[in-house]
């Protein structure tokens, strides 16, 4: 299906969803302040059946207090106002009826908390998964499991989502080409430094991971699978608080970590800020099988790699906010990281040719990988009487790694007879510069229309100096064929505007068009313009939601997106796995272009999802490639023909009892990939299912149990099929309600199934290749939280920052 038939498609489904919004229903809305009549951000506003209490509907208040629930059915209810550090407030009853239309309750003014109200209490916890209109949020504070893990952890077991270690990369809905971003500013860096960076970031630090898998105009087309923004805790209390986690972890190998952040706001200034520290040392066993058949000779390779890394990773992030006037807010922002990686290992290969033992090598390597990272935004806000707003942002973000590696080679006929040494070695410096500007104008031209519009550039600048070198009569003499120094300078340039409409009291419609320009060349010292392109696109987005009944609506979404080679894959690097199999980049890559549709069915709280993708170019990573003559396998990045996914999605919250909550969620995926191999076409098809969720088990005397896992099905991975792979992982929590702190025993992987293995056959050229790689084993994990500081709220002050999609496309 091309796009063409994706767009009538799309207009198929709005004009269908469009006829059905029939009768219409109410909207209720107000505004809460507090005792100096200035608004209260954030505060939770509940619709409550007044018979039970039970939630119908809840909401959260914007910058200025305000609140709406929208598409309420006719009858009586209940509403309650809450914000920490505030008296709860439960109105009498509210009857809704006569003429639909907007309903106005006024002001609403909160008062500190002084004493216990003799009224309902409400308590609403949220729950670890929630779907929204264009994502999905997973709730990692409300997770047992999740706590004295890393955010790579918390990923690997979120509906949907499948990490792919030994390559390096996360997908979503069955799609690479995932993005990254921190607080909403996008990440560059490349993603096998991005998976490195989460598997090293502490779970305990973070409030809630976004799956955003439609992002809006306003986001940067980059990503065929869409956003993953993770949002790291910011206490916006009143005077000085934080708070400080220690957890010890281990069994085989160890994890132990530590993290704290704080909060200081007075008057017109908010200090905040947070460091992380982890160590993780886990053995690791890789392998891999390549069978070749050349002129009647069959010739097979095996090599175990017995593995010892150790990671050590510090981050830091310091912000101050200043409230210039009523309503100007000027950010600053600095963080960065020290992520160093090195590994020993001893890896073993065998050589049989026509079944009888040819050759034998021992390879001793050690290796470094070593990410720094700093980043400096500058954030300016204005809003207008009118309630429109400005948002200025410009961000500097510098990055660089050095990836050293030393090869000591022993080789052997047969397998006990010393043949030659040899020693070889590469390297590679990357630094990367980045600077994103952008500035963002939001109004609201009536009560049902709200505009947004928007300009950005990002200028960035990649050198990546790579050596390989062999040892010659005690020289190190560097091969000319794969030693470059290699600079990629590109320019983005963007534009945005998108409308949100209320069509109606059942029906909300949104649309976006997107323009971006690229000029991107990449050369060495002696080669120039390798890559030299210009190119622009237009990337439309288009959203629609239905209010069949109070518990049922519909959501449907269009999207263009775009996925550009990474700056790694596009400056060639060479990695030796062993002395014949290499990992290298791959200078030809086009982008790719992709159209998706995709529909969500609501009951309650259940969410039933359908999408179709089409992709063409798709830049698949970690794609074999064999030269039968010389038993050579290079595994690079490529452009495949074609990419074509079905997908269903289930996410089923179900509390059976008051205490006991149960999340199952299942997709299942059907992908089509065509490609060339050599010239010569190749077709894969693949019916794959994910399955994941957790129990949670709310005890007497403040004690909770969870369990949680995944399981995936064999898969594709590009072209590569992979065998099934999961893991299922326990815990257990007991609060200290008195000193405000708590203790957790957890373990993850408690079966040890966490292995990822692949495998790519092609017949036509007489080759096979397989490789299993074991990342993580069980590991028991203990963590001790403690919040410290004042918990009573008063003014908090909100702010929007408007760059937030900076730092991902570093590959």
């Amino acid at each position: 299906m091309k796009s063409s038939k994706i767009t009538v498609f799309a207009v198929s489904i709005c004009v269908l969803l469009l006829s059905s919004a029939a009768s219409a229903q109410y909207t209720i809305s107000g505004n809460i302040v507090n005792v100096n009549s200035k608004p209260v951000a954030n505060a939770n506003a509940l619709l409550l059946n007044p018979k039970d209490s039970t939630l119908v509907k809840g909401t959260i208040s914007s910058a200025a207090g305000l609140f709406s629930f929208q598409n309420i059915a006719a009858g009586k209810y209940l509403l309650s106002y809450s914000f920490t550090g505030f008296q709860t407030i439960i109105t009498a009853e509210v009857a809704v009826a006569g003429k639909p239309g907007l309903i106005d309750v006024g002001t609403i003014t909160l008062e500190p908390e002084t004493s216990q109200l003799n009224s309902v209490t409400v308590t609403a916890k949220r729950p670890m998964f929630e779907q929204k209109i264009d994502r999905m949020v997973v709730n990692v504070k409300n997770s047992i499991t999740s706590t004295g893990g890393t955010v790579l952890d918390v990923l690997e077991k979120s509906p949907g989502v499948i990490v792919n270690k030994q390559g390096g990369s996360i997908s979503m809905n069955g799609k690479d080409g995932v993005r990254v971003m921190i607080n909403g500013k996008l990440s560059y860096m490349p993603a096998s430094a991005i998976v490195q960076m989460l598997d090293g970031m502490n779970a305990t630090n973070v409030d809630r991971i976004e799956l955003i898998t439609t992002p809006p105009a306003k986001y940067d087309a980059e990503g065929n699978a869409g956003y993953i923004n993770i949002v790291l805790l910011n206490n916006p209390d009143t005077g000085f608080n934080g708070s400080y986690a220690i957890t010890a972890a281990g069994f085989v190998g160890s994890e132990p970590s530590a993290n704290l952040n704080f909060n200081y706001r007075k008057q017109n200034v908010n200090l905040y800020g947070g460091y992380s520290f982890s160590r993780l040392a886990q053995k690791q066993v890789f392998t891999n099988y390549r069978r070749v058949s050349y002129q009647g000779k069959t010739t097979e390779t095996s090599t175990a790699s017995e593995r010892d890394p150790v990671q050590l990773n510090h981050g830091l992030r310091l912000g101050m906010d200043y409230q210039l006037g009523k309503k100007t807010v000027l950010g600053i922002l600095a963080s960065g990281y020290n992520n160093k990686w090195t590994m020993d290992a001893v890896n073993s290969i065998y050589v049989t040719k026509n079944s009888i033992a040819d050759t034998s090598i021992i390879v001793n390597n050690d290796e470094v990988n070593h990410w720094k990272h700093l980043m400096g935004n500058l954030n300016l806000q204005h809003s207008f009487n009118s309630g429109d707003e400005l948002t200025f942002n410009v961000d500097y973000l510098r990055y660089k790694d050095s990836n050293p590696t030393n090869y000591a080679n022993l080789y052997y006929k047969g397998s006990v007879n010393p043949v030659k040494t040899e020693s070889t070695r590469s390297g590679k410096e990357t630094v990367i510069t980045i600077l994103p500007l952008q500035l963002d104008y939001k109004k609201k031209i009536n009560t049902k229309t709200e505009f947004e519009t928007g300009v950005k550039t990002v200028f960035s600048k990649f050198t990546n100096d790579v050596r390989i070198e062999s040892l010659l009569q005690n020289t190190w003499k560097a091969d000319t064929s794969l030693t470059a120094n290699y600079f990629l300078k590109e320019k983005t340039a963007a534009a945005y505007a998108s409308v949100s409409i209320i069509a109606s009291a059942k029906t909300s419609i949104k649309a976006g068009l997107r323009y971006e320009y690229t000029t991107s060349n990449l050369g060495t010292e002696t080669k120039k313009n390798i890559v030299d392109r210009k190119y622009g696109r237009l990337f439309p987005t288009f959203y629609l939601s239905h209010k069949i009944s109070e518990n049922n609506s519909l959501n449907f979404s269009y999207s263009r997106r775009i996925n550009r080679p990474t700056f790694n894959d596009l400056a060639p690097f060479v990695i030796f796995l062993d002395p014949n199999t290499f990992i290298s980049g791959n200078a030809a890559l086009q982008p790719s272009i992709s159209d998706a549709v995709k529909l969500d069915y609501l009951i309650k709280k259940v969410v039933l999802s359908v999408g179709y993708t089409y992709e063409a170019s798709t830049i698949a990573s970690f794609q074999t490639e064999v030269n039968a003559a010389s038993n050579q396998q290079y595994i690079i990045a490529r452009n495949l023909t074609s990419t074509q996914i079905v997908f269903g999605s289930l996410s089923l919250p179900v509390s059976i009892t008051k205490w006991w909550f149960s999340q199952f969620n299942l997709m299942t995926t059907w992908q089509k990939v065509k490609a060339d191999y050599k010239q010569k076409p190749l077709s894969l098809t693949q019916f794959d299912y994910n399955i994941s969720g957790f129990q949670n088990f709310t005890l007497p005397k403040d004690y909770a149990i969870e369990l949680s896992g995944f399981f995936q099905s064999p898969t594709l991975f590009g072209a590569s099929p992979s065998k099934s792979f999961g893991a299922l992982n326990a815990g257990v929590q007991k609060k200290f309600v008195n000193s405000n702190s708590s203790l957790r025993l957890g373990v993850d992987n408690i079966f040890n199934t966490l292995v990822y293995r692949v495998s790519f056959d092609v017949p036509s050229e007489n080759f096979y290749t397989s490789g299993s790689y074991g990342f993580s084993r069980r590991m028991f994990k203990l963590t001790w939280t403690q919040n410290v500081g004042n918990k009573v709220l008063k003014d908090k002050r909100s702010r929007i920052t408007a760059s937030e999609e900076e730092r991902n496309r570093v590959h």
